[in-house]
């Protein structure tokens, strides 16, 4: 099918270069060539080794589904995931039986040793796709979209709606200039391209036909409802602590800036349902009384004595410089203050490997004392990326450690991590802080706005701040609002922030779409967590299609957490699971 040379001179010597998707990917990709097959309605034939047959059912490879979670997988743990993966993932799967009736549509098998993305946004490729077959590129149904509508040739075109698609390449081009770029003499085009799944027709029918019966029967199900639900005024007036936790040594102008209320759970009075009725309402909230549980001292001394010879690479928060250090010189400057004026931190430790690969021991102490543990362990039943299969590259959603000296909320501060969205729920636990430089009890200042106030805040910081220019405020992770912004952030645009003061002990439970910061006021060790609730699976997509926006001008970030791939295998293993009764 590839009749045009690898656009890399990386193989220029070979006979046959490899295509660009080939030598793209750092995981080792497979040719997308190799496997592939046509589905042709008429005939069949053989070309160059391609098999070009019609096909009906799946033939890719083995999936190794998971056989064990934190606790059984009872019945209404499989109803509620399933349930929530047919209204998420049905739009969808429609969509995809549609793209399967196009003619000449290749299939290739699923792929299990490397993630698959689109080579234009990084966005991952749940299943339909499209290939270039002249550069192998392979793109989204989104990029092919925008392929068709600037170089789609169609007769009954009239001059003005080709003005019109010429103006909106070129402002295109203004963002991505590379975006129609395929060998070094052509252009993209869109009769240059393939279309391609992953899907069979039966494979497919048969999830269609059971998600809108599941569906359908869930709807008869709520009406014929007749349980009193619990009064959420009841609930939640037995979830909040009234303990005074605003610290003694802050401004003036922070403590005046007004804040949303944060409710306050003691670990041991947080059931499942409690969860789910607040984690339902999008919002973060603070777990108490979590330290006991850890059996190992997540402390300076313990990392200095167990790791303290290891080469670690450390960020100044400030001026975003790194340097490579000791565990133990990093650790070792943890709670003396004097004469410092730099605020150094080592984020995602490890950050090139597994935390359960690398820190055995301590994986197992943190994923026995994290609270919810059927939402945030990796292996909890309500955590929809436990239903991956242990043979296929997943995402990696830690847990990973935050360690980072003190900072300030002064004007002109960076904080400690600045203001950014994760695609995930998250959990983080402060294990340790050492004492203020005043000698007060150490504490960690956050700043998380709720999900509907992120277009305010872009608004304001994109008026508020000068040089951010196309890039999301919030997603470009350059900005922090110190104590003088945060206060104009509420006067002129009414936005407040859930301010949270965490200690040693306190887990914050943070949603989807949250946009977060924080400050250390003193020296801080925390570890945490993402995880993929049955609750915010549509923040989670939103989120998804604003990354790949971000990535339509700057290549940003690859999309590691493959929601759409994640629903369709916990609903594979939720329908082929021996359930406990």
């Amino acid at each position: 099918m590839q009749f045009a040379r690898c656009m890399s001179n990386r193989y220029k010597e070979h006979n046959f270069p490899r295509c660009v998707a080939c030598t793209r990917r750092w995981a080792g990709d497979t040719c997308r060539f190799q496997g592939i097959r046509f589905f042709l309605k008429d005939f069949e034939e053989t070309i160059v080794g391609i098999s070009f047959v019609e096909s009906t059912t799946a033939d890719g490879p083995t999936l190794h589904f998971p056989k064990q979670w934190n606790k059984p997988l009872k019945p209404e743990f499989v109803k509620k995931i399933k349930t929530i993966v047919a209204k998420a993932l049905l739009p969808t799967l429609r969509t995809e039986m549609e793209h399967l009736k196009l003619a000449e549509i290749i299939r290739r098998p699923r792929e299990t040793d490397v993630r698959t993305t689109c080579d234009t946004c990084m966005t991952s490729i749940f299943s339909s796709s499209w290939l270039c077959r002249i550069c192998g590129r392979e793109a989204c149904a989104e990029c092919f979209a925008k392929v068709l509508d600037f170089t789609g040739q169609n007769p009954d075109t009239t001059p003005e709606e080709l003005t019109a698609a010429q103006s909106r390449r070129e402002r295109h081009a203004h963002v991505n200039p590379s975006f129609l770029s395929c060998t070094r003499r052509n252009e993209h085009s869109a009769k240059d391209f393939s279309p391609m799944s992953r899907f069979c027709n039966e494979e497919l029918g048969k999830a269609i036909q059971e998600m809108e019966a599941m569906l359908e029967q869930d709807m008869k199900d709520e009406n014929s409802s007749s349980d009193p639900a619990t009064t959420e005024e009841r609930l939640f007036a037995d979830s909040n602590n009234d303990r005074n936790v605003t610290p003694s040594n802050l401004s003036e102008i922070t403590t005046s800036t007004p804040t949303h209320q944060v409710r306050r759970i003691a670990d041991e009075a947080l059931t499942s349902s409690l969860f789910e009725k607040i984690w339902s309402r999008g919002e973060p909230f603070v777990v108490t009384n979590v330290l006991h549980k850890f059996d190992l001292q997540w402390t300076p001394e313990f990392f200095m004595s167990k790791y303290g010879k290891e080469s670690c690479l450390i960020l100044e928060c400030q001026a975003d410089t790194n340097k490579r250090v000791s565990v133990e010189q990093f650790f070792g400057r943890f709670g003396n203050y004097e004469g410092r004026k730099d605020s150094w931190k080592l984020k995602d430790w490890p950050s090139s490997a597994e935390f359960k690969t690398t820190f055995p021991d301590l994986y197992e102490d943190f994923s026995k004392a994290v609270p919810v543990p059927d939402y945030v362990r990796r292996d909890g039943v309500m955590n929809m990326s436990s239903h991956f299969p242990t043979n296929v590259i997943g995402p990696d959603l830690g847990p990973k450690m935050y360690n980072a000296m003190a900072s300030s909320l002064e004007e002109g501060s960076k904080g400690s991590t600045r203001l950014h969205m994760d695609m995930a729920d998250a959990l983080n636990v402060m294990t340790f802080a050492s004492p203020c430089p005043d000698g007060s009890p150490g504490y960690a200042a956050w700043d998380l706005f709720r999900a509907e106030d992120s277009d305010k805040l872009r608004t304001f910081l994109r008026k508020r701040i000068q040089g951010i220019g196309v890039q999301d405020p919030i997603h470009s992770q350059q900005i922090y609002l110190d104590e003088v912004l945060r206060k104009e952030l509420y006067d002129t645009a009414g936005v407040k922030s859930y301010r949270v003061y965490q200690r040693p002990g306190e887990a914050i439970f943070i949603p989807a779409g949250c946009a977060h910061q924080v400050a250390n006021l003193a020296d801080c060790i925390k570890v945490a967590i993402d995880f993929v609730s049955p609750e915010n699976v549509a923040r989670c997509e939103q989120l998804t299609q604003e990354f790949r926006e971000q990535n339509q001008g700057l290549k940003w970030k690859e999309d590691v957490l493959q929601l759409r791939t994640m629903m369709w295998f916990a609903w594979l293993s939720c329908c082929g699971v021996n359930v406990i009764v």
